[in-house]
């Protein structure tokens, strides 16, 4: 039984552009982003440092345990976490803002009044750091609640191609999230699963001047067991069909994500 954990881990890895952002160009609404073929590779420098804590408490003796009968051994009923990460990114590949409507201009060609012009360049150096709480309490054996709030600060640290960026947000990424969520095993073999989920305000562009609001979302999944490999699941996301925003543009259109949604199915393993 150990009630203290720690964990550390450090990595470096790398990515190649994908062909969209080589090759492919795409117009959302008065905007439009350039590939870029000359993209260089993305590499990563990343490390992660994690604490956790873990509550016990003794069970009761059953009402008929014979004397002399050694009490159940202690079950684990809270654990608490914290952990730290920092990332250094070279070469991110963002979508750069190059030009703003009206007007015609290199690589984007024309645009419309309030039409931005971006290319998928790549950022020197962008920085990702922050902490995650976490915490899991067993209230019982058949239901449990969870809860993690993530503080997490993505900056652009260094980019020549574009100097102002430096200091900015890196583009949707929320500084702050939250979620709670519970598992219950309820009669009958089913086992629900409520969440819901907090996402903070975010920055739609590289320059944050496009503010996504945040938004509040619950979501809801059933599942039950059929036989040892096959199961019956049903998942109701975004209950209260909240306005999930995705995109902005800057002459004021706004992209939302998918509303009210009901899924249903069999899940097989093996």
């Amino acid at each position: 039984m150990k009630a203290w954990r720690l964990r550390a881990n450090a990595q470096h890895a790398f990515r190649r552009p994908t062909l969209n952002e080589l090759y492919r160009p795409f117009r959302q609404g008065a905007n439009v982003t350039e590939a870029n073929p000359a993209l260089r590779t993305e590499s990563i420098t990343s490390g992660e440092v994690a604490i956790e804590h873990s509550f016990y408490r003794s069970p009761a003796l059953p009402p008929n345990a014979r004397p002399g009968s050694k009490p159940p051994p202690p079950a684990k009923f809270l654990t608490v976490g914290a952990t730290a990460f920092w990332n250094d990114l070279h070469d991110a590949v963002g979508n750069v803002t190059i030009a703003r409507g009206p007007g015609t201009f290199p690589i984007v060609g024309t645009l419309a009044a309030g039409g931005l012009g971006r290319q998928r360049l790549n950022l020197d150096r962008t920085r990702t750091q922050g902490v995650e709480l976490s915490a899991t309490w067993t209230a019982s054996a058949d239901l449990s609640f969870n809860a993690a709030a993530l503080f997490n600060d993505a900056t652009v640290r260094r980019a020549s191609i574009a100097p102002a960026l430096v200091g900015r947000q890196v583009a949707q990424v929320p500084r702050r999230s939250a979620t709670l969520g519970a598992t219950w095993n309820a009669p009958g073999k089913l086992t629900f699963t409520p969440r819901v989920r907090w996402i903070g305000r975010q920055f739609e562009d590289d320059e944050n001047t496009l503010i996504l609001g945040e938004t509040v979302v619950a979501d809801l999944g059933v599942n039950r067991p059929l036989t040892k490999n096959l199961s019956l699941f049903l998942t109701l996301e975004n209950l209260t069909n909240a306005r999930v925003e995705t995109g902005r543009s800057a002459d004021g259109v706004v992209n939302v994500g998918t509303p009210r949604l009901l899924l249903g199915g069999l899940r097989g393993s093996w």
